[in-house]
């Protein structure tokens, strides 16, 4: 069988177009980053409520991030549903981002493993320092080993510096 010219160009659009959707639908660095921010907030948001009758109450002290850290955390929770509604449009979008923030808080409702109230205590401390920049909040979630359910992280442009150094 001969394939022309023309079979491969049909191919290449085709493979275009099966490509987009996938790609769109994919988490950029800075959607994966507001969800491990969002993630690392509600595991404190939960701990605060769940600690503040087993001696180390630190309810005060996580409502203090909050309200400091108000910008980046409403930037933060704006990505997110932008991330959900590019993928699934306004309704489902928002339901979707609701049921992932839910299903966070269910999954510290039991608490955190290795983590005690005075371990969440102090990385609430933390988080207050940190509360206006969204690097530090996302270092505190890395350190506290935040990883949240997204789905495809999108694929970075490589530039010919980092072809390079992946040689």
């Amino acid at each position: 069988m001969k394939v022309g010219h023309s079979s491969f160009l049909g191919l290449a659009v085709v493979a275009a177009l099966l490509a987009t959707p996938v790609q769109a639908a994919c988490w950029s660095k800075e959607a994966v980053a507001a969800a491990k921010i969002r993630e690392f907030e509600t595991m404190l948001m939960v701990s605060a409520l769940r600690c503040r009758n087993g001696g180390r109450d630190f309810l005060a002290r996580y409502n203090q991030f909050v309200r400091e850290g108000r910008p980046v955390l409403t930037k933060v929770n704006d990505t997110l549903r932008a991330q959900f509604t590019s993928e699934m449009g306004a309704g489902r979008g928002l339901n979707a981002y609701d049921g992932f923030v839910t299903s966070i808080a269910n999954r510290y409702g039991a608490g955190v493993a290795d983590l005690n109230c005075g371990d969440l205590s102090d990385i609430t401390n933390a988080a207050v320092a940190g509360s206006r920049s969204a690097a530090q909040l996302e270092q505190l979630a890395d350190a506290a080993d935040i990883r949240p359910p997204v789905g495809r992280q999108c694929l970075t442009a490589l530039g010919p510096a980092t072809l390079a150094a992946a040689r």
